[in-house]
């Protein structure tokens, strides 16, 4: 008698954990299939998910577009003409069917009116476009000539460079530079422009005033003839 309670009660032990083993497989079984078809995201909207024709992020229509810049540029009902160009170090940018853009220089704004312009010569009828900054130029300058170490040199991030630092971070003048004869030649509306600057007399007197850089700028120390 004993024996046959010992073994019903083994038996009522294996049973009940082969019921636990089962339907903890098939918990994990339903969780599974439940990930395979939920959404991967969907819009705070509960609509459909973000199409992946449109750029994900977009930036201040204030912000300057500067040479090597990464942009995207979208026309809406226009899929075919959905372009990503990287600005040249000329600022311009070779969208479809228009060519060659200008666009250094000019706000995000200024930029997505002249494209839209372009478009509407005669190519797309009131077409509506949107322009997105994907990639963003690191913030630098090139300095050049009689500088103790001349190079391309970065602007820290949130900071403003003046002339004077500028020339500091390259080790300063050399014996020979001419201090009041410096060049800084950078994009303005995307055309070149040439500003002379006398670093060496803002070195010397507060009274004048300082003269920031730009991203961008290149700035030459021609050699003093005296």
């Amino acid at each position: 008698m004993k024996s046959r309670l010992r073994y019903h009660g083994w038996f009522f032990k294996l049973h009940s954990v082969a019921a636990l083993m089962v339907a903890l497989f098939v918990s994990v079984a339903v969780t599974r299939a439940a990930d395979m078809v939920s959404p991967v995201s969907s819009s705070s909207g509960g609509g459909s998910s973000t199409s992946p024709f449109m750029p994900a992020v977009t930036v201040s229509s204030t912000y300057e577009l500067s040479p090597y810049d990464v942009i995207d540029v979208s026309i809406y009902g226009e899929e075919d003409l959905h372009t990503r160009a990287k600005l040249g170090a000329d600022g311009t940018a070779l969208l479809p069917l228009i060519g060659t853009v200008s666009l250094a220089g000019k706000t995000v704004a200024e930029a997505n009116e002249l494209i839209r312009k372009r478009y509407a010569a005669g190519l797309v009828k009131d077409p509506h476009i949107l322009l997105t900054v994907l990639e963003y130029r690191k913030s630098t300058f090139s300095i050049l000539g009689q500088v103790m170490r001349p190079g391309i040199y970065e602007i820290p991030e949130g900071t403003h460079l003046s002339i004077v630092d500028a020339i500091l971070l390259a080790g300063g003048f050399t014996r020979i530079a001419d201090q009041n004869g410096v060049k800084v030649k950078r994009l303005v509306k995307g055309k070149p422009a040439v500003f002379k600057v006398k670093a060496g007399s803002m070195a010397d007197s507060p009274e004048v005033a300082p003269f920031d850089i730009h991203p961008g700028d290149v700035i030459k120390v021609n050699e003093s003839w005296f």
